[in-house]
């Protein structure tokens, strides 16, 4: 008879009495969540993991994620995981299974390319990530094992606009560190004073939003940063004024005739001169 519980190898391996490892299944979110888990154990190497059918697939590669589609990054599958184990951070101790440091190095959201059971159960899995450092569209493909006991995967970023080239940019080298600070909230932070009243004044006739821009290394105290993901689309500024709703590109092209749907949304909304 088959074997029902996923996590069964998973509790086999720890002693919970001795590690800080979750123990519990816990529950689903409302997206299915993958979590890239950078492990100091007996060698370095990048727990990749996905949430679907109730636990958590992971596979251990080795030299971690590559932007490069070029890069087939050896994927070793290991035991499911539990939901829970998607915000472990601490330290596996000495003569427990896995011994050694853990950091939340990536996580975010999965978005299955097709059906996601039938991609794994037919050995190629598409999908596109939403996490801090890894965007975009992958796969991870398994191949022939050269022994009974080993399950290999390769992990391969897919052509678009999030790949970059290896010679020029290693993801694992240029963000090394965990992103768990980043979604917590920042208490230590200390409040900014109220900003004095701004004096009225005339509508200007364009506006120039912020633009995003490659930064050439992280701020070097990234507690007192807060961190969004920049998604590709269009930018649009909404004027409105007497009652009249336009909107406006980046570059300041009037794009309300094309909008108009949104500009409904926006006159409905009965807002005020700005």
């Amino acid at each position: 008879m088959a074997d029902t519980d996923p996590l069964r190898q998973y509790r086999a391996r720890r002693n919970f009495s001795a590690t800080p490892e979750p123990g519990h299944a816990g529950g689903a979110g409302e997206a299915p969540e993958f979590v890239i888990q950078k492990h100091w154990a007996s060698h370095l190497h990048y727990d990749f993991r996905l949430e679907l059918d109730g636990s958590i697939k992971s596979w251990a590669v080795p030299k971690g994620p590559s932007l490069d589609p070029t890069d087939k990054r050896m994927a070793m599958q290991v035991e499911d995981h539990p939901l829970s184990y998607a915000g472990f951070e601490g330290l596996i101790p000495a003569g427990q299974y896995g011994a050694g440091k853990v950091i939340v190095w990536d996580k975010g959201i999965w978005v299955p390319l097709g059906e996601p059971e039938r991609g794994y159960r037919d050995r190629h899995l598409r999908f596109e990530l939403r996490g801090h450092k890894l965007h975009g569209k992958w796969v991870l493909i398994r191949i022939k094992a050269k022994t009974g006991k080993q399950l290999p995967w390769l992990l391969i970023k897919e052509k678009d606009g999030f790949a970059r080239a290896a010679s020029t940019f290693s993801v694992v080298d240029e963000q090394p560190d965990s992103v768990a600070s980043a979604t917590a909230p920042q208490q230590h932070l200390p409040r900014a004073s109220p900003a004095p009243a701004a004096p009225r004044a005339h509508l200007p006739v364009s506006l120039a939003p912020q633009l995003a821009t490659f930064a050439a290394a992280p701020p070097p105290e990234q507690q007192a940063w807060v961190y969004e993901i920049k998604f590709d689309g269009y930018r649009i500024l909404t004027r409105v004024q007497s009652g009249v709703v336009r909107l406006f590109t980046r570059s300041g092209l009037d794009w309300t005739a094309k909008l108009q749907s949104l500009r409904q949304a926006l006159a409905d909304l009965q807002l005020p001169d700005g």
